[in-house]
């Protein structure tokens, strides 16, 4: 089989959930043997080199990063207000970079053509109208969903209104461009819901990202009193959620386990996280091994107030054998069992008292982390999923109308 993959960004390094949900997908894809060509912006902001490229996706039977600009700039974010765009959206929008795919679709000969992500759906409007495949999308997350969530959870008015703008914005061109696809595969059940909600009638469908299982984690003894969490900190709900655990959770942890640590991780840290540095909360920003980071530490927190989609960074510590405390949207798509694969709560009280129990008491601890290990194992090895990839794909293709 020969598909084209699009992608907003190349997928490296990986230190956020998702690039890691896409190298997965093109390197699972290409040992089960399909052909996999990929097309990709590659962004200031996230840009990866040519060499680096060449190194880490000589897998593939083809790369090819296109360089855009998408940061933010007022004279477009106004001209896409005033003709009713989402800017958000828009500017992963580059004409040549869409005429260069067009001519490769018509020099090639593929079985599928694979969107990964809204933010390159808008490709698809020209694309549907030459193309002889079929076209199907990955929904990572239900954008405006998160954006609706972030605007009720805010309390400063101005924010509340800006996030309200775009979630409408976005609502606008998400729900028009699901039509244009063939296949639509979300990574969380609950996404899955939100689109056929929207009337889509075509294949459609759930596949959980898969990882790469290479336990084994570097040998470091288990301090029991070690928590963390790691995200990307540049998305504004992992902001939002490290900000109300410092504020509400982690001093009524503290208070109750004087010797307990936090450490905080991810990549992009805002300088204001800084203030929150105390003896016993640990700024780190980004770790570039993350194996060695997570070694000694016992508990994973995953306390989100708004997103959609599923946590990789969640599952990831599930196959590193840690006990898990989240909110229940952190655990969101993910089939956890409540005390079982891991604790849910979401208020303060239940969120630290979820955090004392475990740090003070190794063997229940240790058996939740084994339960979401055990269920890791089932549902996210990233050789299962891609097997859910290749049924999506055929079953795509034999309902195409060519």
């Amino acid at each position: 089989m020969k598909v084209l993959v699009i992608g907003s960004r190349i997928p490296y390094p990986l230190h956020d959930g998702g690039a890691i949900a896409t190298f997965n997908m093109l390197k699972g894809l290409t040992d089960a043997g399909v052909e996999v060509h990929y097309f990709s912006i590659n962004t200031k902001k996230h840009f990866v080199d040519q060499y680096t490229v060449n190194n880490h996706f000589s897998f593939l039977k083809k790369i090819k990063p296109f360089y855009l600009d998408t940061d933010i700039k007022l004279k477009s974010a106004l001209k896409s207000f005033f003709m009713g765009g989402s800017y958000n959206l828009d500017r992963f929008y580059n004409s040549d970079f869409e005429n260069e795919l067009i001519q490769y679709i018509q020099s090639q000969n593929f079985k599928i053509i694979h969107f990964e992500g809204l933010y390159v759906a808008k490709y698809a409007y020209n694309i549907s109208q030459m193309a002889n495949s079929p076209l199907v999308l990955r929904q990572h997350n239900i954008e405006y969903k998160i954006w609706e969530t972030l605007a009720s959870n805010t309390k400063a008015i101005h924010k509340k209104i800006i996030f309200k703008f775009f979630a409408k914005q976005i609502k606008q061109f998400e729900t028009r461009v699901l039509d244009l696809f063939d296949g639509i595969a979300t990574i969380a059940k609950t996404d899955e819901s939100v689109i056929s909600q929207h009337n889509y009638l075509n294949t459609l469908t759930t596949i959980p990202a898969g990882i790469i299982n290479n336990t084994n984690p570097p040998e470091s003894k288990i301090n029991s009193k070690f928590v963390y969490h790691i995200g990307s900190m540049e998305w504004i709900p992992n902001q939002q959620a490290m900000l109300w655990f410092a504020e509400n959770v982690w001093k009524l942890v503290i208070n109750k386990i004087p010797d307990a640590h936090f450490y905080m991780a991810g990549k992009n840290m805002p300088d204001a996280f800084s203030k929150l540095q105390t003896e016993n909360f640990h700024v780190v920003g980004q770790v570039d091994d993350l194996k060695k980071f997570t070694a000694d530490k016992s508990i994973l927190v995953v306390p989100l107030m708004s997103g959609s989609g599923i946590r990789i960074k969640t599952i990831e510590g599930m196959f590193g054998k840690k006990a898990i405390v989240s909110t229940s949207i952190g655990a969101k798509g993910i089939d956890v069992i409540d005390k079982k694969h891991c604790y849910i709560a979401d208020n303060a009280e239940a969120f630290a008292n979820a955090l004392i129990e475990l740090i003070q008491n190794p063997v229940l601890r240790d058996t939740v982390s084994e339960n979401g290990y055990q269920l890791a194992l089932s549902n996210y090895d990233n050789q299962s999923v891609t097997k859910q990839w290749l049924s999506f794909y055929k079953e795509v293709i034999k309902n195409y109308d060519y």
